[in-house]
């Protein structure tokens, strides 16, 4: 929680004081939904037109260094942060938590910001901004509001209040002027609470295949309080590793989903018995191994279900995805994005059979996999399966930077994949 240092003036000591009530009851609230907290000043100034860039650089430094104590003391949950700023610290909060990855999260009361300030959260898409802000104060009704216009995330909200001051001033006003309504306080930390819990615990992993190669992967796990939470493993291209997945790992997780991202044999990380173009033909095949194990590694963990598992795969991940599930009754959902086809008859049957719902994607420059996929689509009993065709000659992740709404197809076709425990009936 980010609030004013200002100068030890009559009027500054007067300000402060007005907004002390405020910033104690937000520190209360916070701590009763169960969040660590951390309570920092930073010296920002009204009045500091000729703030210096040296200036600008040790405030975000200060907010940088915040997140990072903050991240160190919450163990599991240190991916898992907030950021509440007030007045200019909303400026300052922001561009020093750019590239936090921890920050998933903020809360703006009365923010005022620069237009680099609004350009970085409108570029934030995972990340929903709440802003609050009394409609007297002109220049951040203002900010506030261009914030959440401009936000792409549809848990992004604002509150325009009247007459209630700025900064926690407002969290004050608000308790005497609505006595018997809920708290602000409560109302904000319920917001945050819920946000950090949908993004869900993150941590590195790695496990063993069974011919003896070590894989590293990201582990994410929803808050479901004891329900059991379908499984999703993702499988990039041969070009790229685990980043490509970033953001679909995270809209994945909101959506309730275990996710293992994983880095195959050769690639990333996961280059312990050689880097990918070393490795032999028969050897890069072997990555079905890599899905085999990761499907028996994401089954294993606590609170994730183990007949409910779906797999994302790019060209030669798909290639994985497909030969490391054919037969395996757990897995109920596979999503192919190019480049793929069947490898031998046993699974061109298994893609068919319409025990495996199918998401097929493809670009239509590609037309003999367009083809190969068209067929295989036509001749699968499944209705949940699908046939997308893209123009141009985009592959796997590159569509994700052309369709913003690609990612949350895949996200809600897998929804609908993996709601059936048994897909045969």
């Amino acid at each position: 929680m980010l609030s004013l240092s200002r100068s030890d003036t009559a009027k500054g000591k007067a300000k402060s004081r007005n907004g002390t009530n405020g910033a104690n009851r937000l520190a209360a609230a916070f701590q009763l939904a169960g969040l660590a907290l951390l309570r920092v000043q930073l010296p920002v100034s009204r009045g500091a037109r000729g703030r210096t860039k040296s200036g600008e650089a040790a405030v975000e430094a200060t907010v940088k260094l915040a997140v990072e104590q903050l991240s160190a003391k919450c163990g599991e949950n240190r991916d898992r942060i907030a950021i509440l700023a007030e007045d200019e610290t909303a400026d300052a909060a922001v561009l020093g938590a750019r590239a936090e990855g921890q920050v998933r999260s903020f809360v703006l009361l009365s923010g005022r910001l620069s237009p680099r300030a609004k350009e970085v959260l409108a570029e934030w898409s995972d990340n929903p901004t709440f802003c609050l802000v009394s409609s007297e104060d002109k220049t951040a009704l203002r900010d506030m509001t261009d914030v959440y216009f401009s936000s792409r995330n549809a848990d992004s909200d604002i509150q325009v209040l009247e007459g209630m001051g700025s900064g926690t001033k407002l969290v004050e006003s608000w308790a005497i002027q609505f006595p018997q309504r809920e708290p602000l306080e409560q109302t904000i930390a319920g917001w945050v609470h819920r946000e950090l819990s949908s993004v869900g615990r993150e941590r590195e992993v790695s496990f063993m295949t069974e011919d003896g190669w070590k894989i590293f992967a990201n582990l994410l796990l929803p808050d479901l309080e004891g329900k059991l939470a379908p499984g999703v493993i993702l499988l990039h291209s041969g070009r790229s590793d685990r980043y490509v997945f970033t953001n679909l790992e995270r809209l994945l997780v909101r959506a309730g989903f275990a996710v293992l991202n994983i880095d195959w044999r050769g690639r990333g990380k996961s280059v312990g018995k050689g880097k990918y173009f070393d490795l032999s033909k028969e050897e890069r095949a072997n990555g079905k191994l890599d899905a085999k194990a990761a499907i028996d590694f994401l089954t294993s963990q606590n609170g994730v279900d183990t007949n409910r598992v779906g797999l994302v795969g790019i060209i030669h991940g798909a290639e994985h995805a497909v030969a490391g599930s054919v037969g395996d009754s757990r897995v109920k959902a596979l999503a192919i994005l190019h480049g793929y086809v069947p490898a031998n008859d046993e699974e061109r049957a298994y893609l068919t059979s319409g025990q495996v719902h199918v998401m097929y994607v493809t670009s239509r420059a590609h037309k003999q996999v367009t083809e190969t996929m068209r067929g295989l689509y036509e001749a699968t009993p499944d209705k949940l399966t699908r046939f997308l065709v893209f123009e141009g000659g985009a592959i796997g992740y590159q569509l994700f930077e052309l369709d913003d709404n690609f990612e949350p197809t895949i996200v809600g076709w897998l929804e609908e994949g993996l709601a059936q425990r048994d897909i045969t009936k």
